[in-house]
């Protein structure tokens, strides 16, 4: 059974993991996008509150998303990086023309 000379896993193991990474960094990519979309845009009676709170979730997204990437290389892999693969393999759908606070 070959190895990964980085962290010594199986191939096969870490060829799932590394799946399953992506998509998790997929969902976070469009996630992440979502909230910027929001906090550049909203509007309506809790402007001030949202505006903020996207930019503290946005934030945290875009930290979540350096490690998920981060773990992909660890397992010898390269971690997906272009927004078509990003839409292709998320979850999460994009949001697009969201103006409303009451909708978000």
């Amino acid at each position: 059974m070959k190895q990964l000379d980085n962290i010594g896993l199986p191939e096969k193991e870490a060829g799932v993991l590394v799946e399953k990474l992506n998509e998790l960094l997929s969902d976070y990519q469009v996630y992440y996008m979502n909230l910027r979309g929001y906090h550049w845009n909203i509007k309506g009676r809790k402007f001030f509150e949202l505006h903020l709170k996207f930019e503290e979730l946005y934030n945290d997204a875009l930290i979540k998303v350096d490690e998920i990437a981060e773990r992909v290389l660890t397992l010898g892999s390269t971690p997906v990086h272009t927004f078509g693969e990003y839409v292709k393999m998320s979850k999460v759908a994009v949001a697009a023309n969201v103006k409303d606070g009451d909708e978000v």
